[in-house]
């Protein structure tokens, strides 16, 4: 019992810091103790699910992505796992990721850690998760995980034939795709014929789809499809996390099913025709509230040669990235370390985009979370061998900790040096956020970085996670070969994702899963540079104060007085960096924003 007062111990000074900024999160946050439990004194029913089997791949434009349903995201234990420009047919297995996965995890009304993780599961068969989706008990069966562990994939072809066969005389009397009559859309008639089981019942239910007259069933011969938000290629899948014991944290299951749209275009834009989007849904099946919940995309990044990548992230971006610093490449011509010509066609970074974080519900208002973290942690099996407290994580709280901005041991993330210093108050929960090219921020190329094999976690929240909500979080992988060696700017991986986010928005627009955000709130410009503009119109005259907080959580400005629907926010003595806004309205509803100085 000793090791698990100390875990507690540990745990519990890192929640107590972590995000000032959000005052609702550090209530919460701050009244909880961790109580960790062993597999064995969880008492979970086991109901021996099998780790999921099915592959496929999302390759209908210049990416060829490795999709796995439970195990990974992205695996390149067989073959390429992610392949920018995608040249598999002609045996090229040159791959920009190793592998990836979700991280999820948060606190019951008892103080205890649930957490579910998943990281080399297909190599080492530690999973946290299975197939299929959870009933409204929040179970599963052994029938249930077989069954779902599948895909389920349509393209705008086949949607444009059904489309147009409807259309001629609003009559579907041609022949359907398969892909629409299998379509795992909510109570589908034809469900049963097409995939030779039966789709469970589901108050939530399952893939989205256009529904013609609005009934809230599924029904493809009265004329609904499939809703892929209008792109070339589209695959869905589901699994959970109580399918079975948590071999991968040893953490007690969040009773979680989680649902995944994956999708990709083929366009005359380069920047969408390199990109992938992924739109995950998290149903609470559970009959407990979690709060300091957190959802985290986990990539091991490989862009050459596994030890050395060097990574970052921009925050005011909701963008990681991972790069390559070695100029020594250029003088063996164009070859990595293993063989693959990657560098030929120009130099490549590769990064992650949230294009909406996960949301919560605050004071009445929905807060988009967006990238709220971006840690990472090194490979034990390096020469020298890194800091103990920097390695893989073993236990749940580990696992946690570096989803929500702290090290192993519970050590907050600091910024210079490594981003690891227990002396240091100068906390920040991004690590390695300055440009590349900049010499007097802090990357990993003004540190001069040592080689080693590094994994990244990008976390978005806290939110509270109440029995039956649903709560999404969507992004997109981002790519461009117009990096410079050996510390590249930024710009052409910001422009290609920024194309990526615009596409986005007018395609698919905003996805609210709680309630509208009913202010019409503005920071304007952002980034600034001595002053901004926030405009507030649907609450002119109700602002009763704005506060400004330093990314570490420190009150750095404060305006009273406010009247009209604007504030003219001063730069004044604000250093460059990343900040956030309270705005305070006479109703005492608090509305929050992020804005950067540069």
């Amino acid at each position: 019992m000793k090791n698990n007062y100390f875990l507690k111990f540990i745990l519990a000074s890192t929640l107590l810091l972590s995000f000032q900024f959000f005052s609702t999160a550090q209530k919460t946050i701050e009244n909880h103790t961790a109580v960790i439990q062993t597999p064995a004194e969880l008492n979970l029913p086991l109901n021996d699910c099998a780790i999921s089997s099915a592959q496929t791949s999302l390759d209908v434009n210049n990416v060829s992505a490795n999709l796995l349903v439970s195990r990974s995201l992205w695996d390149g234990n067989d073959g390429a796992a992610y392949q920018v420009p995608n040249d598999t047919a002609n045996g090229d297995e040159t791959s920009l990721f190793f592998t990836g996965g979700l991280w999820m995890g948060g606190f019951d009304s008892g103080g205890s850690l649930k957490m579910a993780a998943q990281t080399y599961g297909f190599g080492t068969g530690a999973s946290d998760f299975w197939p299929g989706p959870l009933d409204e008990n929040g179970e599963t069966t052994v029938e249930g995980c077989q069954n779902f562990d599948r895909f389920w994939e349509t393209t705008s072809t086949d949607i444009n034939s059904h489309i147009s066969d409807w259309n001629d005389n609003e009559m579907i009397d041609g022949l359907v795709p398969n892909s629409i009559l299998a379509w795992p859309g909510k109570d589908n008639p034809e469900f049963l014929t097409a995939n030779g089981f039966q789709l469970p019942n589901s108050s939530t239910g399952f893939a989205p789809f256009f529904d013609r007259n609005g009934d809230g069933i599924y029904q493809p011969m009265q004329g609904d499809y499939p809703n892929i938000n209008d792109a070339d290629q589209g695959i869905w899948w589901t699994f959970n996390d109580a399918g079975n014991i948590h071999t991968q944290t040893g953490g007690d299951k969040m009773q979680v099913e989680v649902q995944v749209l994956a999708y990709a275009y083929i366009s005359t834009n380069e920047n969408i025709n390199n990109a992938t989007y992924y739109d995950y849904t998290f149903i609470n099946k559970s009959s407990e509230t979690l709060d300091s919940t957190f959802v985290g995309i986990w990539v091991d990044m490989n862009l050459s040669c596994s030890y050395a990548d060097y990574i970052g992230c921009d925050p005011s971006q909701d963008l990681a990235y991972a790069y390559y610093p070695n100029p020594d490449i250029q003088n063996n011509g164009c070859i990595d370390c293993y063989g693959n010509d990657i560098f030929c066609d120009g130099i490549p970074m590769i990064g992650v985009k949230i294009l909406e974080g996960v949301k919560d519900i605050e004071n009445n208002e929905v807060i988009d979370r967006g990238m709220s973290s971006f840690t990472f942690y090194n490979n034990a099996g390096t020469i020298p061998p890194p800091p103990a407290v920097t390695i893989d994580p073993n236990s749940a709280p580990q696992f946690y900790n570096y989803l929500t901005g702290s090290w192993l041991d519970g050590t907050r993330l600091s910024q210079g040096g490594d981003g690891y210093d227990p002396s240091s108050t100068d906390y920040t929960t991004y690590a390695y956020s300055s440009s590349p090219d900049d010499p007097n921020g802090w990357s990993m190329c003004s540190e001069n970085a040592p080689d080693n094999d590094r994994r990244v976690v990008i976390g978005s929240g806290p939110y509270t996670s109440q029995p039956g909500s649903v709560n999404t979080l969507s992004f997109a992988v981002v790519y461009t070969n117009q990096a410079t060696y050996p510390c590249p700017s930024l710009d052409p991986l910001t422009e290609a994702a920024n194309d990526v986010q615009g596409f986005y928005q007018n395609t698919v627009g905003t996805k609210e899963t709680l309630t509208q955000i009913s202010a019409n709130i503005r920071f304007h410009p952002n980034p600034m540079s001595e002053y901004a503009k926030l405009t507030f119109d649907d609450l002119e005259n109700n602002v009763q104060q704005v506060d400004v907080f330093s990314i570490d959580g420190r009150q750095v400005q404060s305006y009273g007085n406010i009247s009209g629907s604007s504030l003219e926010i001063q730069r004044d003595n604000l250093s460059p960096g990343i900040y956030f806004y309270k705005l305070l309205t006479e109703d005492f509803k608090v509305h929050s924003g992020k804005f950067v100085v540069q």
